[in-house]
């Protein structure tokens, strides 16, 4: 009776197809195979990989195709993965195939590979689609993949033309299945190796305890709860973490700990290492296909206590777990821009309440809807207010470059013999303006007392762009609608959106004169700069430019933490969870540059990460002290970052979320159009609007509800060839709103030219 059950499949691809598909499970297959299990099925000419979601005794379905083979010994994906999955694709309006394929590692849903082998001897064959399959085939030695010849070859039918050849005998094709039940062997797991040396526990502070106390009474008691653990910089959240995972590890459960950039933080490695010996599972990006096949069975298996990673971690396959930890919670990188748009925290929360286990969001600068959470009851709000050992928080003075440049345009001078200014380079001077009289002698004076001192401005390269001082014309990128940046190092202007690249020389395309000069500055030229203002000090940059090989975070890191580095210039990399003892200065160039972005998030995105980067000072015995060079000093963000008043900021963003009615006050779905043609692309928007009008006006339960804005260019308009516009979607309730952004995405068939992308929630606004 219970094969009886089994005797049908509904069987999920990680693919965009909109609904599951049913399959007949063979008899021999029907006491083996389970839900979550991956299946190997027979899809139009190809053999893909699936995911059983759910068994069922029969179908109305008069034919089925039948599994063709279980690739699993136990499933992959438990019962609350599954329901997670689900949630996901109904909440961010997805199909369950967008979900699965974010979820599951490439290796893990793979097709069967059919490749065209040419055979000896001559055939006259009049087909052209055919003909042009063995001229390939001559090029490429005789052996060429199905899916190169689909891609090539167009105006056709490829699949006939193949038939013909195989008949006759000009032809073979072999397949090669997905591998089934294979293990990686050979690959070097980071949980083999623990660090070399524990590092030191210490006493908790009363508040660390009071913390702990909280987390250990729910994790005791069992159920969902979700913490905010907000502490101040240097406060010690982190061991209250390790302190709460040992405890889920004793009591036979397993923990998840996602941080925004896992190649940024080794400090936070070492730690769970020493904690958790041999027992530590890593999830990223950057690890190789090879790698992460052989991370995801290893977790599978639970051969880790804890599970460490960036935002798709959430989705890690641990059993049995009894703590979800969300480090620097309010980090934008949990925001999935591309492909499946999700938010990690958020899926964090809904997946410890699927689970019923605690959920802790740790951050120093929480996000304003977080925070707001707290103060209505759905969150519990855990508090530290100082620093561990008791440090005092670092001094905030703030520089007004208004004044600072109308007193002097020249270059910041000191009795200090470190500080050189002769004979500097005259295409620095920008850079030299950007560093006032203040930050250049607090540098030299931090250089003498062998400290380390950090310089922070959110604009990598050499100059932002390119003009041309005669007749204007700017360098912009062809397939994006911005300027070109500089760098100097590599003697190339590049799009940092696209990453569009070209030589750069001084020509100018508009009037022909060797006339084009950078105008603004990035870490490049701070970084040429300092080489002049101290000399003899050690200098690096951490920037997307100096850390594109694989490893080389973790080699500055390492050379900043043993203090071989003396002054690191940076973006905002430099800003996250470095706890380095000898940084005692630290100085953020154009502070303001983040407030002028066209995004309701501005302020509370610059005084976090503001917050972020002061809060690298003055970790160790010595006061640190942080230099804001800002043309805003009288912005309530700033002044506010100054007292390290997170609670006084917050009453302020939030009167100005209220007065224009935005998060956390109302709820917002992003529609954004996009396609090659300008045109096409804005008649096809306001058709949208126009009709999604329609709908608000003729609908009760939407009338009144939902506030429809735009169309309107995005900020960006062209963006790697594809022009974009928006519409936005407000709401208080969030069930209308994703019911009316369904409706949209119903309206804009899914094609390569034109694609409606649907963005629950959104944070970028760009």
């Amino acid at each position: 009776m219970e094969n009886q059950a089994k005797r049908f499949a509904r069987v999920v691809i990680p693919s965009p197809l909109k609904q599951p598909l049913i399959y007949a499970v063979p008899p021999d297959l029907q006491d083996e195979i389970l839900v979550g299990m991956r299946a190997l099925i027979p899809l139009g000419r190809r053999k893909v990989v699936g995911i059983v979601f759910e068994l069922l005794p029969e179908t109305h379905l008069i034919e089925t195709k039948q599994i063709l083979a279980v690739l699993d010994e136990q499933p992959i994906l438990d019962a609350a993965l599954i329901q997670l999955s689900l949630w996901i694709a109904q909440y961010y309006l997805a199909t369950i195939g967008e979900v699965l394929a974010t979820i599951l590692p490439p290796s893990l849903r793979s097709e069967s590979q059919r490749t065209v082998v040419a055979k000896s001897g001559t055939f006259s064959i009049s087909d052209a689609v055919a003909n042009k399959i063995l001229h390939m085939l001559g090029h490429k030695k005789g052996r060429i993949s199905i899916k190169t010849l689909m891609r090539q070859i167009s105006g056709g039918n490829v699949y006939q033309a193949l038939e013909r050849l195989e008949s006759l005998g000009a032809v073979e094709i072999h397949e090669r299945l997905p591998g089934g039940r294979k293990r990686s062997k050979g690959i070097r797991l980071d949980t083999d190796v623990a660090p070399p040396a524990a590092l030191a526990r210490y006493t908790l502070s009363t508040e660390q305890e009071r913390a702990l106390h909280a987390i250990d009474d729910r994790l005791q008691k069992g159920g969902f709860e979700t913490f905010l653990l907000h502490g101040v910089t240097g406060s010690g959240k982190t061991e209250v973490y390790l302190r709460a995972m040992e405890r889920v590890r004793a009591s036979g459960r397993r923990s998840l700990i996602l941080i925004p950039e896992i190649s940024l933080t080794p400090q936070l490695i070492d730690r769970l290492k020493a904690r958790f010996t041999g027992r530590v599972g890593i999830l990223h990006s950057r690890l190789t296909e090879a790698e992460r096949w052989a991370q995801w069975w290893h977790i599978l298996r639970g051969n880790v206590d804890v599970v460490v990673g960036a935002r798709s971690a959430v989705f890690a396959p641990l059993p049995g777990l009894g703590l979800i930890v969300v480090d620097e919670e309010h980090d934008s990188s949990y925001k999935q821009e591309e492909s499946l748009r999700y938010n990690g925290r958020d899926v964090a929360v809904v997946r410890g309440k699927f689970l019923a286990c605690p959920v802790i969001l740790g951050s120093a600068t929480p996000a304003v809807e977080s925070y707001e959470n707290c103060l209505q009851g759905r969150y519990r709000l855990l508090e530290i207010t100082k620093r561990v050992y008791e440090r005092p928080l670092p001094r905030i003075e703030t520089v007004d470059l208004r004044s600072e440049f109308n007193r002097s345009t020249s270059i910041p001078n000191s009795k200090s013999p470190e500080l050189r200014t002769d004979a500097s380079p005259s295409r620095t001077k920008a850079a030299y303006r950007l560093i006032s009289h203040r930050l250049a002698e607090a540098l030299c004076d931090n250089y003498r007392k062998s400290r380390q001192s950090l310089i922070f401005l959110n604009r990598r390269g050499f100059s932002n762009f390119l003009q041309c001082t005669l007749c204007g014309y700017v360098l912009r990128c062809q397939y994006c609608s911005v300027t070109l940046t500089l760098h100097l190092a590599q003697k190339s202007v590049c799009c940092h959106h696209c990453n569009f690249r070209r030589p750069v020389n001084r020509v100018c395309p508009g009037c022909g004169n060797t006339t084009l000069s950078g105008i603004g500055v990035g870490t490049e030229q701070i970084e040429e700069t300092l080489r002049h203002l101290v000399p003899h000090a050690r200098i690096a940059r951490m920037d997307r430019d100096t850390t594109s090989r694989r490893g080389s975070h973790e080699i500055l890191i390492r050379q900043w933490e043993k203090a071989e580095i003396d002054i690191l210039v940076g973006t905002q990399m430099i800003t996250k969870g470095h706890d380095v003892t000898g940084v005692t200065v630290v100085g953020a160039l154009l502070a303001d540059l983040s407030l002028n972005l066209p995004d309701f998030r501005a302020a509370e995105r610059t005084f976090q990460l503001l917050s972020q980067v002061a809060g690298r000072s003055g970790r160790g015995d010595d006061p640190g002290t942080v230099i804001v060079q800002t043309y805003e000093p009288e912005h309530y963000a700033i002044q506010h970052l100054i007292n390290h008043d997170y609670k006084g900021f917050f009453q302020s963003e939030m009167e100005f979320r209220r007065a224009l009615n935005y998060p956390p006050f109302t709820r917002l779905v992003s529609l954004r159009m996009e396609g090659p043609k300008g045109d096409e692309v804005e008649t096809k928007a306001k058709i949208l609007a126009a009709t999604l009008n329609e709908k608000l006006d003729m609908k009760p339960k939407f009338r009144g509800q939902i506030e429809l804005l735009g169309p309107a260019p995005a900020p960006i308009h062209k963006l790697r060839n594809r022009y974009r516009w928006q519409l936005l979607l407000k709401g208080k309730q969030i069930a209308p709103l994703l019911e009316l952004a369904k409706r949209a995405g119903q309206l804009v068939p899914r094609s390569r030219n034109l694609r409606l992308h649907i963005d629950v929630d959104p944070y970028d606004m760009l």
